[in-house]
């Protein structure tokens, strides 16, 4: 009964998926300890059936969890080709993330919305460049309940065309004491895709963000 339990203690810890593989005996491994078994015993007191049965049943137990653990391997595998191709994809393309990056390219603004949870008396706007210099603010007043757009015409305070890049926008509502800032919704560019254990989208060439960070993808 003794290798008994040894069997099924191997069988218990192969369901252990995060346990190193160099400490996990395979097929072959389990068939050799059961004919070493079988040479090794005592003539004058063989294994008996039920004994046998239950080694029987321990290897095929064994085998059935070897096959599971081949098979998740293989949907893990199948489900990162798909992210990958995913990921691939959407480089290139146009999403809506949350965050306070936004984009101007060919001088035009990409876009973006805001939601406010109550109507909104002030909402003031600052657009910021790389160097944290205030190129654009202006406020919007009498806002109801719901979701904005965002709207710039891509100049700065003077009516100057800003160049093509990132800057930064904030949003606060409300003056004074009861001033809240609120982050809003951007249309950002996949610019790259960095693929591994934990993959990841670049945006706008400077940020990365995980796939569910998502919220709507483009086709332009």
């Amino acid at each position: 009964m003794a290798v008994i339990n040894k069997v099924e203690n191997k069988a218990k810890e192969l369901a252990d998926f995060n346990r190193a593989p160099k400490k996990v005996l395979d097929r072959e491994a389990f068939i050799k300890l059961f004919i070493t078994q079988l040479q090794y015993q005592d003539p004058m007191k063989p294994i008996e059936n039920h004994e046998m049965a239950l080694q029987l049943a321990s290897f095929n137990q064994v085998d059935q969890l070897m096959g599971l653990n081949e098979k998740l391997g293989k949907l893990v595998d199948l489900y990162k080709a798909n992210e990958y191709t995913l990921l691939s994809n959407l480089v290139g393309k146009e999403v809506k993330v949350e965050g306070h990056t936004i984009r101007v390219e060919q001088g035009q603004f990409l876009g973006g919305e805001f939601k406010l949870e109550e109507p909104a008396n002030v909402v003031n706007i600052t657009i910021r460049d790389k160097q944290g210099r205030i190129i654009k603010n202006f406020t919007l007043q009498g806002l109801p309940k719901g979701t904005h757009s965002l709207e710039w015409d891509g100049r700065d305070n003077h009516g100057n065309q800003v160049p093509d890049g990132n800057y930064r926008i904030s949003i606060t509502v409300g003056s004074g004491d009861t001033q809240r800032s609120i982050t809003p919704l951007v249309v950002a560019r996949v610019t790259g895709a960095i693929l591994g254990e934990k993959s990841f989208l670049k945006i706008n060439e400077a940020e990365e963000i995980p796939l569910n960070q998502i919220k709507e993808i483009y086709g332009r």
